[in-house]
């Protein structure tokens, strides 16, 4: 057995490309001390979001502070996933979600709010690798599958992801902001 703690555990490089604003990453199970699964406690400040993403696995958020949001995508792309507005889901300390495994999506705090939640996920899929070993269960983030969807030969690839994020970020804040209506009502 092992014991480790939420505030004090290793924090983690954050790569800009996978957050919007300023947000904090701690490592509490990986390789080094969990056989199946990972878990960090991650704090997203002032309104930061994880860009759009997925997981080959189920993730499961707890809140422990704060307020947040997160969204589930139509399709299986990201440049022209449609945000799910049925599917946004503020969020609250103590809440926990159950995020389906290869469902493209965002979370993070609300504007104006920070969040804290802890993040669960299985290492390994149910599939096995081209060896025959257990298979790693991946992410696919925003950045990754902005590169995949490239298709513009002429334009450098760096001038079209910003003007695609740009765009998926107003999509998803039109979308909370409908959503935050929707609930004052």
């Amino acid at each position: 057995m092992q014991k480790y703690n939420l505030h004090t555990a290793i924090e983690k490089k954050v790569n800009s490309n996978y957050f919007t604003g300023r947000v904090n990453i701690r490592e509490i199970l990986a390789e080094g001390n969990s056989a199946e699964q990972e878990m960090y406690h991650v704090t997203f400040h002032n309104g930061a979001l994880t860009t759009l993403h997925f997981h080959e696995s189920d993730q499961i958020l707890i809140v422990t502070y704060g307020k947040g949001v997160i969204g589930l995508m139509k399709g299986r792309n990201a440049l022209r996933a449609e945000v799910d507005v049925d599917s946004i889901t503020f969020i609250n300390e103590w809440d926990t979600v159950c995020i389906p495994a290869n469902i493209i999506h965002f979370h993070g705090a609300i504007g104006g709010e920070s969040l804290s939640h802890i993040a669960i996920m299985k290492r390994y899929t149910t599939g096995r690798d081209e060896k025959g070993g257990l298979k790693r269960s991946a992410t696919k983030w925003e950045y990754d599958l902005l590169q995949e969807e490239n298709q513009n030969g002429g334009e450098s690839l760096e001038k079209f992801i910003n003007a695609a994020q740009s765009d998926i970020r107003n999509r998803i804040q039109l979308a909370i902001s409908k959503k935050r209506q929707v609930e004052t009502r």
